[in-house]
């Protein structure tokens, strides 16, 4: 894309974007419960029910620290909890982590297909400082199908220095891939900021995400961004960067 040309669309009509917006087709979506009988256990999305607005899921409470601001996806959260739509093979996950690392232990992200395989798993360490990181889907990973639900799921083992318990944490939510040959031939010719309004008009919002992230130095556009998502109280918080996988797991 080219440079900067272009503000993003009003507050008020990016709400309505957001309320208008073509929706993944939600065959299931993720559930609250996942079976974690130990630390290297991987957790699997279950495929009824959807989540609790930006609640996280956990396994018990009282051991992750309190903090102002939500452990969240980069996302809206609608009735079906949170999904959208991509039109890359490959996408990046966004979350919001207000927990120092001290106090995390470690963390996993799975994304799983709608025949329930699991197509990536990763376990990893967070970056050092609180603040906004990404997972993104390895080049080597299968890419997404078009029109074919995924369901990710992404973990933290929250440690506590006054017991040895730990607690697990977790958002889940679906992605689905589409091709929109009208919108991606705007997105060849339109200004960065323009693409970025193409995205959520049309749902397309993990690039939405990744996109405005890169320009997250541009105060004003990324306010309107996280404002248009119920996340303004974030405005001011840090890009921590990618997390640090130490294991992971790709499917053939």
């Amino acid at each position: 894309m080219v440079a900067l040309t272009q503000e993003l669309l009003p507050q008020s009509q990016q709400h309505q974007a957001l309320a208008e917006r073509p929706q993944p087709s939600q065959q299931g979506a993720p559930d609250e419960e996942v079976t974690t009988a130990g630390t290297n256990q991987r957790a699997q999305p279950s495929q009824d029910g959807a989540p609790d607005g930006r609640e996280p899921s956990g396994t018990r409470r009282g051991y992750c620290e309190e903090t102002d601001t939500p452990f969240t996806p980069l996302l809206p959260v609608s009735e079906s909890g949170f999904s959208g739509l991509t039109i890359t093979e490959h996408p990046t996950f966004w979350f919001y982590i207000p927990y120092q690392t001290s106090s995390i232990s470690s963390g996993q992200f799975s994304l799983i297909d709608q025949e329930e395989n699991e197509i990536y798993w990763a376990s990893f360490q967070l970056p050092e400082t609180p603040g906004f990181v990404k997972v993104s889907l390895p080049q080597q990973a299968p890419s997404l199908a078009n029109n074919q639900e995924y369901h990710w799921h992404f973990e933290l083992t929250c440690t506590s220095t006054a017991s040895s318990s730990e607690e697990k944490v977790w958002h889940q939510g679906v992605v689905q891939r589409v091709e929109l040959a009208d919108v991606e031939t705007q997105l060849n010719t339109a200004g960065l900021l323009q693409g970025v309004n193409l995205y959520i008009a049309n749902n397309i919002l993990y690039d939405a995400s990744t996109e405005l992230v890169e320009i997250s130095d541009t105060p004003q556009a990324w306010r309107q961004l996280l404002q248009a998502f119920g996340l303004e109280e974030l405005a001011g918080e840090p890009i921590a960067g990618s997390v640090v996988v130490t294991e992971e797991s790709i499917s053939e």
